[in-house]
């Protein structure tokens, strides 16, 4: 995935990999912004809103706001899981249009680690290791984005102002995002009132939980940032690593890249999911395929390959499901669900905040 930690030597196999990488997107993709000292957004701003009203206006708003405004600030996320929550603090460094680095602090794991994007490149720089991964996603890199598709968003969600807060000395618009099919909150969103940045974000599960926070502790509204600390050239003696080359697939069946095997996709996705890219990659001389769904909030990731290997849960123990005369092994790490199965020679692997029998449900349309 997109530019997190260095990432697994089996990244379709490890859940615990792909969980910590989803909560590092997860908790880097709150918007920058580019302003003068004084902090005012180019494009016009909405109405005025008020507690209850449509606050799509704030929305868009917010997604253009980083091609404007430029900003320093240090982020805070946390992601709750089963027995352990995982928290991630950044120093967060944007330049208006599409620049942005990211320094991770904490954990001590990731301290000294940066991310450099740029558009959809991203350059994951690790002294530890010496290697720069290069990575290619809009959807996943850009850690100044609201949201990647509005009209995706739009068609599964309400946008509704519910409050007034403060966020990091910023006075903020507070807009829940509410599903159009089930009526519950799915996302709330802090936004700077003046420059329309998203200041926080918080993401919930479907019993109402919370599934993960991002928050600025401060931030600062600044041209005076040097384009120099953007440059992607990777560091004498370090190695280049190609990572994840995401495709944003319009249509199907041409839309999914060539894996080396016939790909089996769902016939039955949970409402509002629909394939927003996708990816090949080489494990081991193994050819997986990625599939990833999305309805604008959530994302549901499917993961092929043309073997009968076992996956791996890391320290995760996995229990035993059953469904359509197969054995499945499943495990959960708060709001996040694997479950992987085996048929007819390919091995399958669905990684979702969604419920299990959601999952299952989907793993019956899969199997062939």
């Amino acid at each position: 995935m997109p530019p997190t930690p260095p990432p697994s030597t089996t990244p379709t196999l490890r859940f615990v990999s792909l969980a910590v990488a989803a909560f590092v997107l997860f908790a880097l993709s709150a918007p920058g912004v580019r302003a003068a000292s004084t902090p005012a957004p180019r494009h016009a701003a909405p109405p005025a809103p008020t507690a209850g009203s449509d606050a799509r206006p704030l929305i868009v708003a917010a997604a253009a706001a980083p091609k404007h405004v430029s900003f320093v600030g240090q982020m805070s996320s946390i992601r709750s899981g089963t027995t352990r929550a995982l928290a991630v603090v950044s120093k967060i460094e944007h330049r208006a249009p599409d620049e942005t680095r990211r320094t991770y602090l904490a954990p001590q794991v990731l301290y000294g680690q940066f991310v450099i994007s740029r558009g959809a490149m991203s350059w994951n720089i690790d002294p530890a290791h010496k290697r720069v991964v290069v990575s290619e996603n809009r959807a996943a890199v850009d850690p100044v984005a609201v949201v990647d598709d509005i009209a995706l968003l739009d068609s599964n969600y309400r946008a509704v102002r519910s409050a007034s807060d403060d966020v990091a000395n910023r006075k903020a618009d507070v807009v829940d995002l509410v599903s159009r099919y089930t009526g519950e909150r799915a996302m709330r969103l802090w936004l700077d009132a003046q420059t329309h940045v998203v200041l926080a974000k918080e993401a919930y599960h479907s019993d109402g939980s919370l599934a993960w926070r991002t928050r600025f502790d401060d931030i600062r509204y600044t041209n005076g940032i040097p384009e120099a600390i953007f440059a992607g050239a990777v560091p004498a003696g370090f190695a280049t690593v190609r990572g994840r080359s995401y495709k944003e697939p319009q249509a199907l069946p041409s839309a999914i890249p060539d894996a080396g095997f016939k790909p089996i996709t769902p016939k039955y996705l949970p409402d509002g999911f629909s394939l927003v890219g996708s990816d090949v990659s080489a494990v081991k001389d193994v050819r997986n395929l990625h599939l990833i769904y999305s309805d604008g909030v959530r994302t549901l990731s499917l993961f092929e390959n043309a073997t009968n290997r076992v996956a791996d849960f890391g320290n995760l123990a996995p229990q035993t499901t059953y469904f359509d005369n197969h054995d499945a092994k499943y495990v959960r790490d708060g709001p996040t669900t694997l479950l992987a199965w085996r048929e007819e020679g390919l091995s399958f692997t669905l990684v979702g905040d969604l419920d299990l029998k959601e999952l299952v449900r989907i793993a019956i349309s899969v199997v062939p």
